[in-house]
């Protein structure tokens, strides 16, 4: 792992965190999204601390370079953290419509 891309994980993991701290102080963030947010910003700092864990993990999985790597595990967490949040949303549709009926019922 190159250098610059250290430098770029260590700067976007400070900023997340940095974001993630202030958007918790305004109770702008649920607990449990923080805590997401934190371990992945976590994990950019591990990334970028130890380039030797990211070169193996490539190495291991078939990848050329260890930022191709970087970059296939960070859009697999993002899908996976989208899906998540999608059967959120689903659910709470679900909620909203019920509350939408039995308020109709009601008038």
């Amino acid at each position: 792992m190159t250098g610059p891309l250290r430098i770029v994980l260590i700067v976007c993991a400070a900023c997340s965190l940095f974001f993630i701290v202030r958007r918790l102080k305004k109770n702008q963030l649920d607990v449990m999204d923080t805590i997401f947010w934190l371990f992945l910003s976590l994990s950019f700092v591990v990334l970028a601390v130890f380039p030797e864990l990211a070169a193996r993990l490539a190495h291991l999985l078939g990848f050329q370079a260890a930022s191709n790597f970087v970059f296939v595990y960070v859009i697999a967490v993002l899908v996976m953290r989208d899906f998540s949040n999608t059967v959120k949303i689903a659910a709470l549709r679900k909620k909203i419509n019920a509350l939408i009926q039995e308020i109709a019922l009601r008038s």
